[in-house]
């Protein structure tokens, strides 16, 4: 068994708005109008008063269709992409673009059940945000000279679910510019619970496609953060599996 090493995490001890697949499902993005009929047709005209008066002929109005309602389009901050259809595993150590999606073979566990089956993640993008983003925690002066970096990366899962469960999402951890580990904001308590909005406008769940636009910050005071990486593990290992191979050579997008 191989210890995992990892830089400090500085646990942001009022954050407690943790994104969840639940919260961030969407309903049906269409919306459906009622139809409405035209009014029934009527006759134009008198009354015929003897069988000898012609009457006027019957003039029937074209029932008219309401217009489909315009739904505008959502000027994301990072939109998702498309994945396409589900290539081989792709394997440790394989370098990566932002938008390439990494295809796995994902284990997880609803409830009773453990099901494997394909699932594709993706870095798409990594920005500096303002250090004010501190300002909502208690504890804010343990931020004084880290710069926040937004890492939003796409996560779709192409096997069956269980309806009463929302999707076991995969861990991202941030990279320095030189490739050494950054440091990265989680919730209330140490590790774990990494994923948030970031503060950027992402795309909901989709739950057609089983799509997911979710975002870590990872922290640095020296060099910039640029990317993430896949390792196998997760924001709560200690001990990293023997059989994992992506541990020490992990995926990344460059």
């Amino acid at each position: 068994m191989r210890p995992i090493t990892r830089p400090t995490t500085l646990a942001a001890l009022s954050l407690a708005a943790v994104l969840t697949l639940s919260a961030c499902s969407g309903g049906d993005d269409e919306s459906t109008s009622p139809s409405f009929s035209a009014a029934d047709a009527t006759t134009d005209g008198g009354e015929a008063t003897t069988e000898d008066e012609a009457t006027e002929d019957v003039v029937e109005e074209e029932p008219t269709e309401d217009p489909t309602p315009t739904e505008l389009a959502v000027d994301y901050d990072v939109a998702a992409v498309d994945f396409g259809a589900p290539g081989a595993v792709t394997g440790p150590g394989t370098p990566l673009t932002k938008g390439q999606p990494a295809w796995l073979n994902q284990t997880a566990t609803y409830g009773e059940q453990e099901l494997t089956g394909p699932t594709a993640v993706s870095v798409l993008d990594v920005r500096a945000l303002e250090p004010s983003i501190f300002d909502q925690y208690s504890n804010a002066e343990d931020f004084a000279g880290y710069t926040p970096y937004a890492i939003t990366f796409q996560q779709q899962w192409f096997y069956d679910v269980p309806a009463e469960y929302d999707p076991t999402t995969l861990d991202l951890f941030p990279i320095k510019e030189d490739g050494s580990d950054a440091e990265y904001l989680t919730g209330q308590f140490g590790f774990g619970a990494a994923t948030n909005s970031c503060g950027l406008q992402l795309p909901e769940y989709n739950e057609e496609t089983k799509t997911l636009v979710s975002c870590i910050i990872g922290l640095s005071k020296d060099l910039p953060v640029t990317t993430a990486k896949y390792n196998g593990e997760t924001y709560t290992s200690i001990i990293a599996s023997a059989d994992n191979a992506y541990f020490n050579q992990p995926l990344s997008w460059g």
